[in-house]
Formats: structure tokens, sequence, C-alpha cells
């Protein structure tokens, strides 16, 4: 998993790349701990680039959703492939984590 950071504003944005599963975790947390001290409202995952996901990239989003959630940082995924897409839905995390297929604030930087 390939992971790049990018400010807008306050929002954290991440553009990943590759399988998200149970490795996806360090390169996630490496590129947001490269933010800490900087006011952060909102991370935005693009997964675009996200080839597939497994039940422990599940949970490590939900991990993640959670961790954000107690710092008051909102959580969206954007632009999933349908299958990953499909697994978050069935999994659930569609109902608690925001997942759009487009966001214009992150057109914008890419």
């Amino acid at each position: 998993m390939l992971v790049r950071a990018r400010w807008e504003n306050e929002t954290r944005i991440l553009m990943l790349s590759g399988r998200f599963d149970k490795f996806g975790r360090v390169p996630v947390e490496t590129a947001l701990a490269a933010g800490e001290g900087r006011p952060c409202h909102h991370v935005v995952m693009d997964f675009s680039r996200v080839s597939s996901m497994d039940s422990a990239g599940i949970g490590r989003l939900l991990l993640l959703y959670h961790s954000l959630r107690r710092k008051d940082i909102a959580l969206t995924v954007i632009n999933p492939k349908p299958s990953v897409e499909a697994l978050l839905d069935l999994a659930g995390l569609a109902t608690i984590i925001p997942i759009m297929q487009e966001n214009p604030e992150v057109r914008s930087v890419a």
C-alpha cells in the first residue's frame, strides 16, 4: 500500500494505492502522523486506486474511524471501486463512514 498525503485547509487528504489489508495500517498511520500538530477537522481517504480490501482492512478502517472520532475529526472515504464499495457496504461501514464517489474539494487539490 502506498499513501500520498496532502492538505486542503484543515482537511488531510490521503490518496491510497494498492491493497488495503493488515499491512495498510503503517503507511496510513505514518501519513497521518506527519500532519500531527497541524489543525485537522477532516480526513478524506481517496480509495480510487485501492485495488482490493479484505477483512483486516475493514477492521483497520473501523479502528481509524474510532480513533479520529475521539479527536473530533471526521472521516470520509471517496471513490472506491465497485467491489470495494460493495464490501464496505456489506460490512456495514457505509452506515457510519460517509462513502462517496466524488469530492470536488479533493479534485481541486489533485
